[in-house]
């Protein structure tokens, strides 16, 4: 990513151009990240950021047990750019368990496989689930000294314009 860019450029290429997170739940009352593929889609005019888990996996679980956590999506490295300087986003969400027949189950399915179409075979599994991560805010860094916090209702327009969300 180009650290010149604005940062709602910035940010809609982390939410749409990346496609694995750091996702921090509580387990066992101790803090534990795990990486998830994510999509990110606005359905009601909410960006909700999905995941489709694993019931064998601890953070399953750990979400089952408490709905709030967060996810943590980073730029990729680049040679010349320091690390601490790489533009990432800190959400903290609320993670809500969507059954098939929840209304907006289908578009959430839909944005996960339209960008992660091998994952068509795991919806088969029935052990597996759609996770609706629900932003309650974020905490943007552009690079240095580019920090801003943004509200909930503010991350709906970084997906504006953008291909591949709905």
């Amino acid at each position: 990513m180009n650290p010149d860019m604005d940062h709602s450029t910035l940010l809609r290429g982390l939410l749409v151009g990346r496609g694995v997170a750091a996702l921090a739940t509580l387990h066992d009352g101790r803090p534990f990240a795990s990486m998830v593929p994510f999509a990110a889609t606005i359905v009601g005019g909410r960006l909700r950021l999905v995941v489709h888990v694993s019931g064998l996996a601890s953070h399953t679980r750990d979400m089952r047990a408490n709905p709030e956590v967060c996810l943590l999506i980073t730029a990729a490295e680049s040679g010349g750019m320091p690390p601490q300087a790489l533009p990432r986003v800190s959400i903290p969400a609320v993670a809500e368990f969507v059954p098939a027949d929840a209304p907006e189950h289908a578009a959430l399915k839909a944005a996960y496989l339209e960008k992660f179409p091998e994952a068509e075979p795991l919806f088969g599994f029935a052990d597996f689930a759609v996770v609706a991560l629900t932003p309650t805010a974020a905490r943007f860094v552009a690079g240095f000294a580019r920090a801003v916090t943004l509200s909930a209702e503010a991350l709906p327009a970084a997906l504006a314009n953008a291909g591949d969300a709905t």
